[in-house]
């Protein structure tokens, strides 16, 4: 992916959930390539906040305290910001099934009041963080995820030309809380056994600074009602628990938990159908980006990169049908444990 942080056209960024895994890596690349933008956090987790300000200080950082379904909260929160990502979301998907009141409140309700509050307060800019669970969901966190990611794009209707809303979707990342690298090497350091739910299980892989990376793009394009997916290679668990192992080391299998996908799914074949790659190549895409069903409010905008026909080759080609579907156990690009080692040692 080009590095396009040059170009970074923002004052003030607000993140929501801005403690978790995201929220951390973000600030660390804003310290490092934009230290005059003003960064917000904003979030529930006190004890985080402190942690935080200790390891970044409070120069151009602001750490505020609240809860994204307050409405009022978030108008204030919001006020002044020229982009914000949303992150925050409630996300172990067995808490989901077992309160999904819960997760309806703050991944679905939660995200109508960024909506709300950043259309109020005149954000230029709004990012979603959405899941690959949110595709053909089968889990209460899949389906409110999918929920929210459709309010987010079709929130351009009511702010036609005012605040532009994208979303980004991408699976688990490496070694992020609660992730299976993070679980995995916590076990070996314990002289625990790696637990693993179902050895036919397959994933993608994606790095922290890939989805920051990823999230920085749709930020400097200003993408109005795009669905942006990285390109991103998947991999077998069997393959990733011997990549991590010691040699004749096993595991031991669980069973799949309530809700838990053999697969992961970035973009269904309906979206594939529609949708266009960026990059230098269709041997090195960058990214693929899905147009909303309804885009009557993205005609004339130079922001839906959709809006006019494909110029060159180089961005805005309607992707191969042969790349469908984009799923972990299908996907062309496959990992070898001796691949899966050396990126392990990257994190």
């Amino acid at each position: 992916m080009s590095d396009v942080s040059a170009l970074f056209p923002y004052k003030t960024v607000c993140v929501s959930g801005g403690t978790g895994t995201f929220g951390w890596a973000f600030l660390q690349y804003m310290r490092e390539h934009h230290p005059r933008v003003h960064v917000r956090i904003i979030s529930r987790h006190e004890d985080l906040q402190v942690y935080m300000r200790a390891e970044f200080g409070d120069t151009h950082i602001s750490y505020l305290l609240g809860d994204i379904c307050d409405r009022d909260r978030m108008r204030l929160a919001l006020q002044g910001a020229d982009l914000v990502i949303h992150a925050a979301a409630l996300k172990h998907i067995d808490r989901g099934e077992y309160d999904p009141a819960a997760f309806m409140k703050t991944n679905v309700d939660g995200t109508y009041s960024v909506i709300h509050a950043a259309i109020t307060a005149g954000v230029q800019q709004v990012i979603f963080l959405s899941s690959d669970k949110a595709v053909a969901p089968v889990s209460v966190y899949g389906a409110t995820k999918m929920l929210a990611e459709r309010l987010v794009i079709q929130a351009n209707h009511y702010s036609p030309h005012g605040t532009r809303f994208a979303a980004v979707r991408y699976g688990n990342v490496a070694n992020a809380r609660g992730s299976v690298v993070k679980v995995w090497r916590e076990a070996l350091a314990r002289g625990n056994p790696l637990t693993l739910t179902d050895e036919r299980m397959t994933r993608f892989w994606m790095s922290i600074d890939e989805a920051i990376r990823l999230v920085v793009w749709t930020a400097v394009h200003g993408l109005r009602g795009g669905v942006v997916i990285p390109h991103l290679p998947a991999f077998m668990m069997t393959d990733l628990a011997r990549a991590m192992l010691p040699v004749g080391a096993q595991w031991q299998v669980t069973g799949r938990r309530p809700g838990e996908k053999l697969a992961e799914l970035l973009m269904t074949t309906e979206e594939q159908e529609r949708c266009y790659w960026y990059g230098p190549s269709d041997r090195n895409l960058v990214c693929y980006v899905i147009p909303p069903l309804l885009q009557s409010w993205g005609l004339g905008d130079e922001f839906s990169l959709w809006a006019a026909a494909p110029k060159d080759g180089e961005r805005g080609m309607l992707a191969s049908a042969e790349q469908a579907p984009y799923s972990s156990a299908t996907w062309r690009w496959q990992l070898e444990i001796e691949d899966l080692r050396q990126r392990l040692e990257k994190i």
